[in-house]
């Protein structure tokens, strides 16, 4: 006999994933993610830096895993618009891609920005303080780390984060920011714990507030 606990439907949140998915495989087994019951949420930056970001892509895609874009998305995209060059990673990615380009385009043009739910937000970088979520812009979405009160710096050593700013009680979680780690508040938890710097690929586990990682299996990048 199963209690109720026992299968209620858990939503997992996996922080910046970057191409490593040997790691993301690794901790949705820990996990003992499934498919049929879970709902899965990946707070973007699923690309780039790492060394397998369209097996990441296509295990997304195929699974209709929900992803929030992030900077390295929404960057990845600005360079097949035109929009700035198609150089280091994205070409790299663009190559790789070949004739299915098109296709992962199409998909990433797709993603939200972020997911509200009724006990949550998910969102790559995070939000603008004071700011209505239906009123956040783009860039302010993927990117903001500190909040200088006007948006012109985002990421600034002489401002504070912008979550020590954030006084709503729905739970924020987001990515984005490998140098500060893990961060664990009542109201928001950053999971962006650098995997792909040789740090942890970290989960969020919905509704027990549990953080589970793995450790990189290699250092992809150095700081």
């Amino acid at each position: 006999m199963t209690t109720a606990a026992a299968t209620k439907k858990r939503t997992i949140l996996i922080g910046d994933i970057h191409g490593c998915f040997d790691e993301l495989m690794a901790l949705l087994k820990k996990i003992n993610f499934n498919k049929e019951q879970d709902r899965l949420i990946l707070l973007g930056d699923i690309i780039n830096k790492g060394p397998k970001s369209v097996e990441v892509i296509f295990f997304a895609k195929e699974n209709n895993i929900e992803c929030i874009k992030g900077n390295h998305e929404q960057g990845f995209l600005d360079a097949l618009n035109g929009l700035r060059s198609l150089t280091g990673g994205f070409k790299k990615l663009a190559t790789e891609l070949g004739p299915r380009l098109n296709l992962v385009k199409d998909w990433l043009e797709s993603l939200p920005f972020y997911i509200e739910e009724k006990d949550f937000i998910a969102v790559h970088a995070g939000l603008a303080p004071r700011v209505a979520l239906k009123n956040q812009s783009p860039d302010i979405l993927t990117r903001i780390r500190t909040w200088d009160g006007a948006g012109v710096s985002l990421n600034s050593e002489e401002d504070p984060a912008w979550f020590e700013l954030y006084k709503n009680k729905k739970l924020v979680v987001f990515g984005h920011w490998a140098s500060m780690g893990l961060v664990n508040r009542e109201n928001c938890i950053g999971l962006d714990t650098g995997c792909v710097w040789g740090g942890e690929l970290s989960a969020l586990v919905l509704p027990n507030k549990e953080v589970i990682s793995v450790a990189a299996y290699e250092t992809y990048l150095e700081v």
